[in-house]
């Protein structure tokens, strides 16, 4: 127990820092990886093409998402990360079915939007 009357037995480390501000420090710096690659898509037309800023994002997004579920949520690292793992993954069951079963009843949906849910470039 420390000074301030709390347990220390908790306290997790992320390369030898406070794992929160650590986490925090790294989710800035993927965002501005996302930010910059999606500026270069549309500022500087050709520099970047759509299909390789997709992969950065979803890249970056999958990082971002394990150290928010990870550190945030402490699904890593708590006596009780099993519990806590298994709680969070049980909506994913029933997103997974809903997508299945939406691609499976309407396979054109994803290839035929609305023009109103597509960018004014994409054609």
């Amino acid at each position: 127990m420390s000074e301030n009357g709390h347990h220390d037995e908790h306290h997790h480390t992320l390369f030898g820092f406070d794992a929160y501000n650590m986490n925090f420090a790294i989710l800035m710096i993927f965002t501005a990886i996302e930010i910059v690659a999606v500026a270069l898509t549309f500022s500087m037309e050709g520099t970047v093409s759509m299909t390789t800023v997709v992969w950065i994002l979803v890249i970056v997004g999958l990082v971002k998402g394990y150290g928010i579920a990870a550190i945030f949520m402490h699904l890593k690292g708590d006596p009780d990360s099993r519990v806590l793992t298994a709680t969070a993954l049980f909506p994913v069951f029933f997103i997974v079915v809903m997508v299945f079963f939406i691609g499976l009843t309407h396979p054109e949906a994803a290839g035929n939007l609305p023009n109103w849910c597509r960018p004014g470039f994409y054609n």
